[in-house]
C-alpha cells in the first residue's frame, strides 16, 4: 500500500509538471468578461492548444528542397561522364554520394560540406516524418492503467484499460496499440545513435529505419479515489507526444470507474483533435490549433450516437449542450435542425436554420441583400470562390433551410395551428414573433405583388420611393402571418411567399456551391483515391465528402423540385382567388428586381396532363446527365441524386385529382409512381446497406414529399423488397403520421419508465438498512420524476424537452438498470406504426387530474419526505428503521406499477381505480417528528399494500 502511495505521489508530480509545461499564456480579459469560442485569428481570445501544432507542409517542402540540393551536389561531385543520358545520371549521383565519404577527386572541404548537407537532409526528413506522424495521427500506445487506490476491493484494471482503448477506438481517429511499444528517439543525436560511417552498408538501413518513428503518442493513467458523495472515482491521465517532445496531464472524476474512463477518453481525444488531421474536418475546423473543451466533444459525440440510435429527445438535449460551448458552429446547428425536422417540428427547425445563415462572416442585412441582388452587380458574389472551406458548413445549413422552406404546407399548417390547451392566442403569437420578424425582414421581396395588389393601384402609385414599397410589403407579410382567426386565403398567400423564398434560396445556393467546388477543386480527392488504388502500400479507404449534398442534387431541386412546388402552391391559391396583378406604376425596390423565382413560377402546368409529366421527366434526365462533363463532380450519380428525383416524381402525383380521375390521368398517375419507385431503387443500390437502414424511418414515415406515393402498391412492393421486416400496412388504411408514431412512442416511454421505477423501488426494499442521506437522495430524485411526468401529462406531450427531463430523472434513479433495459426505447419504430391505442392526450389528461390533488400529490409527498429527512440529518440522525423503509419503498413501487397498468389498459376502469388508490396511499411522514426528532415515524393512508 505504501508503494502505491509513493507511486501516486510521483504520478501527481509528473502530472503537475506536465500541466505547467503544456500551459500557454492566455489573453487577459476584463473582469467578468466571458471568453467565447471564435474562429482562430489574430484577435481570437480562445486559448491555443497546449500541444504543438505540426507544420506538415513546411517540413515536407524543406525535405524536398534539401533532397534536391543533395542530388545536385552529388551529381556535381561525381565523376563526369560527358553525357546526359538518363541511365548515366543515377551512377553519377551514387558516385558523388560515395565521394563524400571516401572520394579522392574532391577537396576535404567539399567532402565536409557534402556530409553536412546530407546530415541536414536526414534531419529535415526526420522532422517531416515526425510531423506527418503526429498530424495523421500515427499509432497511440495506451499503457496498462496503474492502481493507486487504497480500497479493500481493487478496481478491475484490465477491464478499465480495455474500456479506455475501446473508447479511443470508437473516436475513429486512430487505432490504439494493444501491446506496449518502444518509445521513439526524442532527439536528433539519439536518431543517429550508433551509426558507423565506416560500415556504410549496414548504417544506411539502420538510419532509414529510424527516420520514421513507430509511435506518435502515449497514454498512461493512474486510478485514484477520494471522499466524495457523487464522483469518488478518478483517473490521472498523462498524454505524451513523442513527435513534439511535449506532454500534458489532468485528473478526471466520475460516479463510477466506467464514467471516469469515458471522460478520460474524451479528454484525450479533445487534446489530439486540434493538432491532427481530424481537426481540419467539420465540425472541428474552427477549433484547429485551439484548446477544444472536452465537454463540447462529449456532448457532440453523444448527440451523434443518440441520433443514430433514434433516441431523438436525448439527442436534441445533447446538441443543445454542444451549442452552449460552440454557439457559432453551423455544422452542429444543421444537425440540430435535422433532428428537429425528424421529430416533425418544422418551425423549430426553420428558426434554427434562419438564425445560423449568417455564420459565414456576413451580417443579416448583407446576407439579405446578397440573396436578392442580381448576379452581375456586386463583386462580393464571388466570396465563396475565395474561401471555399470556410463556407462548406454554412452550405449545409442553407440547404437544410431551403428544404424546410420548400415544404411550405407543413410550415403553414404548424404556423396557423389552433391554440394549445392552457395557452392563449397571444401566447402562441408571442412565441412565433421572433421567427416572424426574421422571415419578414429576409423574404419581404417575395410579397411585394401581394402587398401592392391589396393596397390598390392608386395607393401603389403613391409610393415614390423604394423604402415605401419595402415598408408596405413588410407590413402586409406581418399582418398575414399574424392570424387573428382562421383565414384560409391568408394561409395560401403566405405559403406562396415561402415557396418563392425557397426557390430564391436554391437559386443562390447553386451558384455559391458551384464556386466553392471550383475553388476547392473537388476532383482532387477523386485523383487521390485513384492513386491510393494504384499504389500497393496504401490502404484503400473511401474519401470523405466535405460537401453536404451533390451539385446535381442542388440542380434538381432548383430546376424541378422548387418550381414544381411553387406551381403547386400557386394552383391552390388560384382555387380561392386570382393571383395579384402589379399596378402599372410603382417604385421597384432593388432587392425585388433581383428575384429569380419569377422565371420558374409558371414553368410547369399543375393540371394532370401528359405534356407536363413529360417535361418533368426531361428536366430530371437532363440534370442527372450533367455530372458526366462536370470536372468538379463525381462521375456516377449518388443515392441523393436519385432520391431527390424520386421526390420530384412523388410531388408531381399531387397534380391529379384524388377522386374522379379519367383513364389517361390514372395511367399518367401510376406512371409517375413507377418512375418514383425506380429512382428509389437506384438510390438504394447506390447507398450502403447500413445507411439505407438509417434513412428507413425518413423514407417510410417522415418525408412529406412521399405522402401520396406511400399508399401505392408499387411502393409497398418496394418497401417489402428493401426492408423485409417492415410492418405490413393495409393499402386502404391511412399510413400513420409522425404525430401518431410519437404518441405511440410516448406511451411506450412512460410504460418503460414506470417499469424501471417499479423494479428500482422493489430492489431498494430488499437492500436492508440504508442511511438517511441515501434515502433523502432517492426521494429527491423521485420528486423530480413525478414532476416531469405530471408536466408531460398536462401537455402538450409533443414537447421533446419534457420527455428528455423525464428520461434523465429515471436514469438518475438507477443508471445501471436503465442501461441494461435499453431505456429509453427507440423512436419511430415499426411497433409504433402497428399500435392503435386510441387518444393518448385524453388518457394523460385523466391521469394528470388524478395526480393534481395537492393533498395527495406524489410529488409533494416526496418533497415532504426528503425535507423532513434533511432535518433529521441536520439533527445528527443517520439511520431509520428498516421496516419503515421497506414500507415506504413498497408503496412507491406500487404507485409506479399501477401507473404502468393504467397506461397499458387505458379503457379499464378497474386499472384507473387502482392507480388512483396507489398514488394516494403513499405513506406520509408523521408530524410528531417535527416536535420530537429522536425517531422517525410514518403514517400510512389506508392500507399499506395495494
Amino acid at each position: 500500500m505504501r508503494a502505491n502511495e509513493r507511486r501516486l505521489g510521483a504520478e501527481d508530480l509528473l502530472a503537475t509538471a506536465c500541466c505547467r509545461m503544456s500551459e500557454t499564456p492566455r489573453a487577459k480579459g476584463r473582469p467578468g468578461e466571458a471568453v467565447m469560442a471564435k474562429r482562430p485569428g489574430k484577435l481570437s481570445r480562445t486559448p491555443t492548444s497546449p500541444l504543438l501544432v505540426p507544420r506538415v507542409a513546411a517540413w515536407r517542402a524543406a525535405a524536398v528542397t534539401t533532397t534536391l540540393g543533395v542530388l545536385a551536389t552529388a551529381w556535381w561531385a561525381g565523376k563526369p561522364t560527358h553525357t546526359w543520358v538518363a541511365s548515366e545520371l543515377v551512377p553519377r549521383i551514387l558516385g558523388g554520394l560515395a565521394a563524400f565519404f571516401g572520394g579522392s577527386h574532391i577537396s576535404p572541404g567539399m567532402r565536409l560540406g557534402g556530409i553536412l548537407l546530407l546530415l541536414l537532409t536526414v534531419y529535415v526528413w526526420w522532422r517531416a516524418t515526425r510531423s506527418a506522424l503526429g498530424y495523421q495521427p500515427g499509432p497511440v500506445d495506451v499503457q496498462q492503467l496503474v492502481d493507486a487506490t487504497s480500497d479493500a476491493t481493487p478496481p478491475p484494471v484490465d477491464d478499465l484499460t480495455s474500456h479506455l482503448r475501446m473508447q479511443l477506438s470508437e473516436s475513429s481517429l486512430y487505432p490504439p496499440t494493444t501491446v506496449p511499444a518502444e518509445a521513439p528517439p526524442t532527439g536528433f543525436l539519439d536518431l543517429l545513435g550508433d551509426v558507423d560511417l565506416e560500415k556504410f552498408g549496414t548504417a544506411i538501413p539502420r538510419l532509414v529505419g529510424r527516420l520514421r518513428p513507430k509511435l506518435a503518442y502515449r497514454i498512461s493513467g493512474v486510478l485514484r479515489t477520494r471522499e466524495h458523495a457523487t464522483e469518488p472515482c478518478g483517473i490521472t491521465v498523462t498524454l505524451t507526444a513523442y513527435v513534439f517532445s511535449g506532454a500534458r496531464a489532468t485528473t478526471v472524476w466520475g460516479r463510477d470507474w466506467e464514467q471516469a474512463t469515458c471522460r478520460a477518453a474524451y479528454w484525450v481525444v479533445a487534446s489530439l483533435l486540434p493538432v491532427t488531421s481530424a481537426g481540419r474536418r467539420p465540425p472541428w475546423r474552427q477549433w484547429w490549433a485551439r484548446e477544444l473543451p472536452p465537454e463540447l466533444l462529449r456532448a457532440y459525440q453523444e448527440a451523434k450516437s443518440l441520433s443514430s440510435r433514434q433516441r431523438y429527445d436525448e439527442a436534441l438535449q445533447r446538441y443543445d449542450d454542444a451549442l452552449k460551448y460552440d454557439p457559432q458552429n453551423p455544422y452542429i446547428r444543421a444537425e440540430f435542425a435535422g433532428v428537429q425536422e425528424k421529430l416533425d417540428l418544422p418551425l423549430d427547425a426553420l428558426e434554427t436554420c434562419q438564425r445560423g445563415l449568417t455564420l459565414d462572416g456576413q451580417t443579416a442585412d448583407r446576407y439579405n441583400n446578397r440573396l436578392w441582388v442580381r448576379w452581375r452587380l456586386p463583386p462580393r458574389r464571388f466570396r465563396y470562390l475565395c474561401h471555399p472551406h470556410r463556407f462548406q458548413e454554412v452550405l449545409g445549413l442553407r440547404y437544410r433551410n431551403t428544404i424546410i422552406l420548400g415544404t411550405s404546407e407543413r410550415i403553414v399548417k404548424e404556423w396557423y395551428k389552433k391554440k394549445e390547451e392552457g395557452r392563449s392566442d397571444e401566447a402562441d403569437d408571442e412565441a412565433r414573433d421572433p421567427l416572424r420578424r426574421i422571415l419578414v425582414e429576409r423574404y419581404w421581396p417575395a410579397a411585394v405583388d401581394f402587398a401592392l395588389a391589396d393596397d390598390g393601384p392608386r395607393t401603389a402609385a403613391a409610393y415614390h420611393t423604394q423604402h415605401e414599397v419595402e415598408g408596405a410589403a413588410k407590413n402586409w407579410l406581418t399582418r398575414k402571418s399574424t392570424p387573428a382567426k382562421d383565414n384560409v386565403e391568408a394561409q395560401e398567400q403566405v405559403r406562396v411567399v415561402f415557396q418563392r423564398a425557397a426557390a430564391q434560396e436554391l437559386y443562390r445556393l447553386v451558384q455559391d456551391d458551384l464556386l466553392a467546388r471550383i475553388a476547392g477543386c473537388t476532383w482532387l480527392p477523386w485523383l487521390r483515391q485513384v492513386a491510393r488504388w494504384l499504389w500497393p502500400p496504401a490502404y484503400v479507404q473511401a474519401a470523405p465528402c466535405s460537401f453536404p449534398s451533390t451539385h446535381v442534387t442542388l440542380v434538381i431541386n432548383r430546376d424541378v423540385w422548387a418550381p414544381l412546388r411553387l406551381t403547386w402552391a400557386v394552383s391552390d391559391l388560384e382555387k380561392k382567388r386570382d393571383m395579384p396583378k402589379l399596378p402599372p406604376y410603382h417604385a421597384k425596390p432593388h432587392r425585388w428586381c433581383g428575384r429569380a423565382y419569377s422565371r420558374h413560377e409558371h414553368a410547369f402546368s399543375w393540371r394532370g396532363e401528359y405534356p407536363a409529366s413529360e417535361k418533368i421527366e426531361t428536366r430530371i434526365h437532363r440534370a442527372l446527365k450533367r455530372r458526366i462533363w462536370r470536372p468538379f463532380s463525381w462521375l456516377a450519380p449518388e443515392w441523393q441524386d436519385h432520391y431527390n428525383a424520386a421526390c420530384v416524381y412523388a410531388v408531381a402525383m399531387n397534380r391529379f385529382p384524388t377522386e374522379g380521375k379519367n383513364s389517361a390521368q390514372d395511367r399518367d398517375y401510376r406512371h409517375q409512381a413507377e418512375l418514383a419507385v425506380k429512382q428509389l431503387e437506384k438510390a438504394v443500390l447506390r447507398a450502403e446497406s447500413g445507411f439505407t437502414m438509417l434513412e428507413r424511418s425518413w423514407m417510410l414515415y417522415e418525408d412529406p414529399d412521399l405522402n401520396l406515393l406511400r399508399s401505392e402498391p408499387v411502393f409497398l412492393n418496394f418497401e417489402r423488397t428493401t426492408y423485409p421486416r417492415a410492418p405490413r400496412v393495409d393499402q386502404h388504411r391511412p399510413r400513420p403520421t409522425v404525430h401518431d408514431l410519437k404518441d405511440s412512442y410516448v406511451r411506450r416511454l412512460l410504460i418503460d419508465a414506470a417499469h424501471i421505477m417499479d423494479q428500482t423501488w422493489q430492489r431498494r426494499s430488499k437492500n436492508g438498512p440504508v442511511t438517511i442521506d441515501v434515502l433523502s437522495d432517492w426521494l429527491h430524485t423521485e420528486e423530480k420524476a413525478w414532476d416531469y411526468f405530471l408536466e408531460l401529462a398536462r401537455g402538450p406531450h409533443d414537447h421533446w424537452a419534457a420527455r428528455a427531463d423525464l428520461i434523465q430523472a429515471v436514469q438518475q434513479s438507477d443508471p445501471v438498470a436503465t442501461t441494461h433495459s435499453e431505456f429509453p426505447p427507440r423512436m419511430l419504430q415499426d411497433i409504433d406504426a402497428e399500435a392503435n391505442n386510441g387518444s393518448l392526450a385524453e388518457l394523460l389528461e385523466s391521469m394528470a387530474s388524478d395526480l393534481s390533488n395537492y393533498g395527495y400529490s406524489t410529488s409533494m409527498r416526496s418533497h415532504d419526505w426528503y425535507t423532513i429527512l434533511d432535518d433529521a440529518i441536520a439533527a445528527g440522525m443517520t439511520q431509520m428503521p428498516t421496516a419503515k423503509i421497506r414500507t415506504l419503498c413498497t408503496q412507491y413501487a406500487a404507485a409506479w406499477l399501477r401507473l404502468g397498468a393504467r397506461l397499458r389498459l387505458a379503457e379499464d376502469g378497474e386499472a384507473e381505480r387502482k392507480f388512483r388508490d396507489a398514488v394516494h396511499e403513499i405513506p406520509e411522514p408523521a408530524p410528531e417528528f417535527v416536535k420530537n426528532p429522536d425517531s422517525i415515524s410514518i403514517r400510512v393512508s389506508g392500507t399499506q399494500g395495494v
